[in-house]
């Protein structure tokens, strides 16, 4: 079959080529922000905040550098009518200070500067837009190969994003709060800088998108989804802390009891399933039809009735197997003596049951291995064991690691179950707050997020061991 080499692109362009308008409205926009940051972005600010409340005692917020945190203080009383009046001192920001580096450098030598975490990144942004796009310029002008095609998905995405993160830095300057911002009368509207870097990444990515013919990678990709949800989750604390940033100070802990619970559990699972996937293809009938028994039995009951049976049912069994020991007090006090803390019954409960799934999976991915590998490595002298050890196992791996990869995947999900357990995870936090407040939709969107943050990134870890593991057979 013939090919029409007229259709496709040479990437190998010329200096004038390389010369031509994409690559000099790229290299003038990233020039235009970063010269940007010299000239002032907010030339006032509000250095107090007093917040009078009808019955509670009136609250008085000084900011050294940035306003933080005003609009969770007075936001909850918005609802409800609680609130008498918010006062602002607005103070004037002048020379250097009032400069994109002047904000930069003054927010990270900052005594708080653990608060203004996310203003340093959205100032930050940019300035590494504009880095990437002149380094695209400056690699496609001297590599004999042509453009720098692996640059441009990364450029144009942190570039369309400096935009938005130019807009975000301004919405700092009234902590996210449209009531702050109607108390300064327009004093807190940006300034010359800060529209001159809009303007830049605007050309920047322009130029940035027309060269997007000139690579094969895909510009977006499925890391951009996990990055799209968390944004929203910040957002939703940013512009309505109450009841976000609330929901999120009261789960927090749940997430970390949750990601506990599940890599605990995984170490274990992978355990579990190698021995059962062994078994299963054990010649031994005694080790094969304990194996089987394993599989068949735990995969048929569901992981919440074997999750409430290890919390609720497993504790008699040791009562009655001490009573059963009488004869023998040693063994009889340590079975009557037996409790499981409820992480242990977590822990446990997805073992078993995720340790019989990953046992069918390493069964096949071990006899999807040609035999003659095993023979062959005995011909060598090896034993059984090391050949399955050295030869098959590694192959195998190849094999198995995405089906065990979508099983961790699926454990963060079926996580939530052991909620039922008085663990603390996320879940759980989520019952407790809801209980607590009745504030239903709000309390579930945030814990759904939360969870689907944890399931894409782990999706696109799975998927990038995946695609280092993978070979042609």
């Amino acid at each position: 079959m013939l090919l029409d080499r007229s259709r496709f692109r040479d990437h190998r362009l010329s200096h004038s080529e390389r010369r031509n308008w994409r690559f000099m409205l790229t290299l003038i926009g990233a020039l235009v922000l970063f010269l940007a940051y010299f000239l002032p972005f907010f030339q006032t600010r509000i250095a107090s905040a007093h917040t009078t409340f009808i019955e509670d005692p009136a609250v008085t917020l000084e900011f050294p550098v940035l306003i933080h945190g005003q609009h969770a203080t007075h936001a909850k009383t918005l609802g409800n009518g609680q609130l008498e009046s918010v006062e602002v001192s607005l103070e004037k920001v002048n020379g250097v200070a009032s400069t994109g580096w002047g904000w930069l450098f003054r927010s990270l030598g900052a005594p708080d500067r653990g608060a203004l975490v996310s203003f340093i990144v959205t100032m930050a942004i940019p300035l590494v837009g504009a880095a990437l796009g002149a380094l695209l310029v400056v690699r496609s002008y001297v590599r004999e190969a042509g453009v720098a095609e692996k640059l441009i998905p990364a450029s144009l995405i942190i570039s369309a994003l400096s935009m938005l993160s130019l807009g975000f830095a301004w919405c700092h300057q009234v902590d996210f709060s449209t009531y702050l911002y109607a108390q300064s009368n327009g004093a807190l509207n940006p300034g010359i800088g800060l529209w001159t870097a809009v303007i830049g990444a605007a050309l920047m990515t322009a130029g940035i998108w027309s060269l997007r013919h000139e690579t094969r990678r895909d510009l977006l990709n499925w890391w951009s989804l996990a990055f799209v949800v968390a944004l929203t989750i910040w957002l939703l604390i940013r512009v309505r802390p109450y009841p976000y940033l609330e929901i999120w100070r009261f789960i927090g802990d749940g997430i970390l009891v949750t990601l506990r619970i599940v890599i605990t559990s995984y170490g274990f699972i992978l355990l579990v399933s190698l021995l059962g996937g062994l078994g299963r293809i054990s010649h031994n009938r005694i080790i094969y039809g304990i194996s089987t028994l394993y599989v068949e039995l735990i995969r048929g009951i569901p992981l919440l009735v074997q999750l409430l049976f290890i919390w609720f049912a497993l504790p008699n069994m040791f009562r009655a197997v001490g009573e059963a020991t009488q004869q023998y007090p040693a063994i009889s006090a340590w079975f009557g003596q037996l409790r499981l803390n409820e992480y242990t019954a977590a822990v446990m409960g997805l073992t078993v049951c995720y340790g019989a799934y990953g046992a069918e999976i390493f069964r096949a991915g071990i006899s999807s291995i040609h035999r003659g590998q095993m023979e062959a490595a005995r011909s060598l002298g090896m034993s059984s064991f090391q050949a399955m050890r050295h030869i098959v196992l590694p192959q195998a791996v190849r094999v198995i690691l995405p089906p065990i990869g979508n099983e961790f995947v699926a454990l963060i999900k079926d996580s939530s179950l052991v909620s039922v357990l008085a663990v603390s995870d996320l879940t759980r936090r989520g019952r407790e707050y809801m209980a607590r407040t009745f504030l239903s939709f709000d309390t579930w969107i945030m814990v759904a997020l939360c969870y689907l943050v944890l399931t894409l990134v782990s999706s696109r870890i799975v998927e990038f061991l995946e695609s280092k593991t993978r070979f042609e057979r």
